[in-house]
C-alpha cells in the first residue's frame, strides 16, 4: 500500500491541496504505480499532509511517495516522478513542486 506524504510550509500551500485534489492525486498515483502484475486503485493509496512552521525546502510543496519496488516502477521512476510533479504543479500554481519516489524491497502492512 503506497503512502504519499506531502510537506508544505504555509496555509496558502495547504489550501491549494483540497480534499477533492487529494482524491484526484490518489487516483493519479494509483494509475502511475500500477504494474502488469498489480493494478492499484485510489483506496489503496494513503495521503498525509504535513505542514512545518520552520523549514528549509527545495520546493514549496515536497512530495515523498513510498511504495514497493516492482521492476516496472524502477524502469519508469523518472517518468513517474515527473508526471506527478506536473499533475500537482498544474493544479497548485504558482507553487513549485518536487517529488521523491522511494521504492523499497520489503514492506508489511496489517
Amino acid at each position: 500500500m503506497p503512502l504519499i506524504t506531502i510537506h508544505t510550509s504555509s496555509e496558502n500551500q495547504n489550501n491549494s491541496l483540497s480534499p477533492v485534489l487529494l482524491d484526484e492525486l490518489r487516483n493519479f498515483v494509483a494509475k502511475e504505480l500500477s504494474c502488469n502484475s498489480m493494478e492499484l486503485n485510489l483506496n489503496e493509496i494513503s495521503v498525509r499532509v504535513i505542514t512545518s512552521s520552520l523549514s528549509k525546502t527545495i520546493a514549496d510543496i515536497e512530495i515523498v511517495i513510498i511504495a514497493h519496488s516492482y521492476h516496472e516502477r524502477v524502469q519508469n521512476q523518472d517518468k513517474i516522478c515527473l508526471s506527478i510533479k506536473k499533475f500537482i504543479e498544474d493544479r497548485c500554481a504558482p507553487f513549485t513542486v518536487y517529488v521523491w519516489l522511494q521504492l523499497s524491497e520489503l514492506g508489511h502492512s496489517a
